[in-house]
């Protein structure tokens, strides 16, 4: 498998990704009950931002550096959506300028004392240093012991059985493929399938890059027909869709978001898609596949 996490730390996938995944976990903690955090493809947790791989791309430049521009021209604001990225700008600023965190690191950083966190890698040696990294991170709360944040060494989607449904009874599973195999959306397909008859409840972040976008379309429905249980995407563009294979965006697929998760995003989705398109004419947009109910 080709790809790697640190080729791609920090770019305009990464900012959707991890505003959503912040916002989720910010919107389950409204709940005094612990929940797991479940990250299937979690990779290192942190990236050097000046190291060869991230350089050769420098793909941060078209991300994380270009939101943190337009923030500073921006004046100061109670808006919940200005708080949303400040908060998520200033977690990944208290890793050092020259370093980008993963989704586990944000992750951990955010977890309270009742709640868990599983972070699949399936490259032994990476599984080694998310491990460190996690010992290492900042954690929220001073009783978050080490042990409620486990790195294991392991086939991501095959969590969806062995570790559903978790033992707190609520659940944040964060899927990130590399979508490099032509077999893959169907095993994410029937990944999804086993997690959800396992833990209907549960929450399913599925990140994807828009591209070919018929057959992305025609994807995510036949993923949310899994299920009655509501599903929406949120997708941020740099350029208009494509009819070739041109990556021009990405989303994130989610079932069973939380409650009024859909309005609090929304203004943030606005704000990072003027930010960081290259293209006036790039859409954003939250679409309900399965409406709530």
């Amino acid at each position: 498998m080709n790809y790697q996490h640190h080729f791609h730390a920090g770019n305009h996938a990464d900012v959707l990704k991890h505003l959503v995944l912040r916002q989720l976990i910010e919107l389950m903690q409204q709940k005094p009950g612990g929940f797991l955090m479940l990250d299937t493809h979690a990779g290192a947790g942190l990236y050097d931002l000046t190291a060869d791989e991230a350089r050769r791309g420098d793909e941060a430049r078209g991300g994380i550096e270009r939101l943190r521009a337009a923030m500073t021209l921006a004046p100061p604001s109670e808006d919940p959506a200005f708080r949303l990225i400040s908060d998520y700008l200033a977690s990944v600023q208290s890793f050092g300028r020259a370093q980008y965190p993963g989704s586990p690191l944000l992750a951990v950083t955010q977890l309270r004392t009742q709640d868990r966190f599983v972070g699949v890698e399936l490259v032994s040696k990476v599984a080694r240093e998310l491990g460190r990294n996690l010992d290492l991170c900042p954690r929220r709360e001073a009783g978050v012991a080490h042990r409620r944040t486990v790195a294991r060494c392991g086939e991501g989607l095959a969590a969806l059985k062995s570790d559903l449904p978790p033992i707190e009874r609520r659940g944040l599973v964060l899927i990130d493929p590399p979508y490099e195999q032509t077999s893959e959306r169907d095993e994410i397909f029937a990944a999804l399938e086993a997690g959800l008859q396992r833990f209907e409840i549960g929450v399913f972040a599925l990140w994807y890059p828009i591209k070919q976008r018929p057959y992305l379309s025609r994807w995510l429905n036949r993923i949310a027909r899994l299920t009655d249980r509501p599903v929406l995407t949120i997708e941020n563009s740099l350029v208009p869709d494509e009819l070739g294979n041109r990556l021009t965006g990405s989303g994130v697929l989610i079932i069973n978001p939380p409650w009024q998760f859909d309005t609090k995003i929304g203004p943030a989705l606005t704000y990072i898609n003027a930010a960081l398109r290259e293209d006036t004419a790039a859409p954003c947009a939250i679409t309900w596949l399965n409406p709530q109910k």
